[in-house]
C-alpha cells in the first residue's frame, strides 16, 4: 500500500464526508414553528386581556378564547416530509434508495432518479428514526434520527456512507493499528457537533468500548484511534464502530466541553448490522 497516496485520498474524503454530515441536520431539531406560534399567541392574548380590562368589557376575552379553540382544532395532524437522499462523500443524490421509518410500517418510499423522496401523513411532534437502505452493493445503510415538527418539511436531508469511504477510513486507521477491522455484522455510530467551532469536546460512550473500535479527530484533521476528543473544526465528529446491534436505550452518549453546554439531541438511538447511526450534538457558544 502506498501510504502517501492513501493519505492524499483519505483526508479529502474525510472532509467531504463531514460536509455531508454538516448538511444532514439542518432541518432537524430546530424549534418547531408551532411552538413559536403558541408563544406568540399567548403574548397576544395577554395584551388583549389588558386592553379589555381597561375598557371594562368581557367581549375581547371571549373572542380570544374562541380563537385559541379554533387554532387547537385546526392544528395539523399529518405532516408531509420530503428532501434528498445524498452520498456523504460526493453530496450527490442517491437514486433508488429505500426510505422507511423504524417500527412505523406504512411510511415507506423510494428516492427518485435525483435522490428526492417524500413521505406524506407523518405524525407531528414525533421522534422517528429514518432508515435508508436497499443498495448494499454500494452503501452502508443509514439511520437518521429526526423530530417531526408541526409543519411540513421539504428539506430533511438523509444520507448514506459508501462502501468505498468505509474502506478508506479503515485503511487510515490500520496505519495506527494493523489489527483494526470493520465487522459488517455490527453497526457504526457517528457523533457530530452541530457547531464546528466547539473543538475540545470530549465524548463519553456507554458502555465503554474496547480499544480499536472508536476514534476522534485531531487539530490536523486526522483520525486518532482510541481518541475521545473532537479537536477538528473541519471534521467535527467522533466515530464508534463494530457496535453490537441493539435497541434504542442500550447505548448512551454524553459530550462535555470546557466552555460550552452540550446536549445530545437524540440520546436514545438504535444500532443495526451494517448501518451508520447519526447522533447530533448541540454545543452553542456561551451567551
Amino acid at each position: 500500500m502506498n501510504i502517501a497516496n492513501t493519505l492524499k485520498r483519505t483526508l479529502p474524503a474525510f472532509a467531504l464526508a463531514s460536509a455531508g454530515l454538516l448538511g444532514a441536520g439542518c432541518a432537524d431539531d430546530a424549534t418547531p414553528s408551532g411552538s413559536d406560534e403558541a408563544d406568540t399567541g399567548d403574548s397576544e392574548s395577554e395584551s388583549d386581556s389588558g386592553e379589555e380590562s381597561e375598557s371594562g368589557s368581557g367581549t375581547m376575552e371571549t373572542e380570544t378564547d374562541t380563537e385559541t379553540e379554533t387554532e387547537t382544532e385546526t392544528a395539523a395532524t399529518e405532516i408531509n416530509v420530503s428532501g434528498e437522499v445524498t452520498d456523504f462523500f460526493t453530496m450527490a443524490g442517491i437514486p433508488g434508495a429505500n426510505v422507511s421509518v423504524l417500527d412505523m410500517p406504512g411510511f415507506e418510499t423510494v428516492s427518485d432518479e435525483e435522490g428526492e423522496y417524500a413521505i406524506p401523513g407523518m405524525p407531528p411532534n414525533t421522534e422517528v428514526f429514518f432508515l435508508i437502505d436497499g443498495n448494499e452493493d454500494t452503501y452502508w445503510g443509514g439511520i437518521r434520527p429526526a423530530t417531526i415538527p408541526e409543519a411540513d418539511v421539504d428539506d430533511l436531508q438523509l444520507g448514506q456512507v459508501s462502501n468505498e469511504l468505509i474502506d478508506t477510513q479503515l485503511s487510515l486507521l490500520q496505519q495506527q493499528d494493523e489489527n483494526v477491522t470493520a465487522d459488517e455484522t455490527k453497526g457504526v455510530a457517528i457523533v457530530r457537533l452541530r457547531q464546528p467551532t466547539a473543538t475540545g469536546a470530549v465524548v463519553t460512550f456507554e458502555p465503554a468500548l474496547p480499544d480499536g473500535s472508536y476514534y476522534g479527530v485531531d487539530a490536523d484533521n486526522k483520525p486518532v484511534l482510541n481518541g475521545d476528543t473532537i479537536d477538528s473544526s473541519l471534521l467535527p465528529f467522533w466515530v464508534a464502530f463494530n457496535l453490537e446491534p441493539a435497541d434504542a436505550g442500550t447505548y448512551s452518549v454524553s459530550v462535555e466541553h470546557p466552555e460550552r453546554e452540550c446536549t445530545v439531541l437524540h440520546p436514545s438511538f438504535p444500532t443495526l448490522p451494517r448501518y451508520v447511526t447519526l447522533i447530533e450534538i448541540d454545543c452553542p457558544p456561551a451567551p
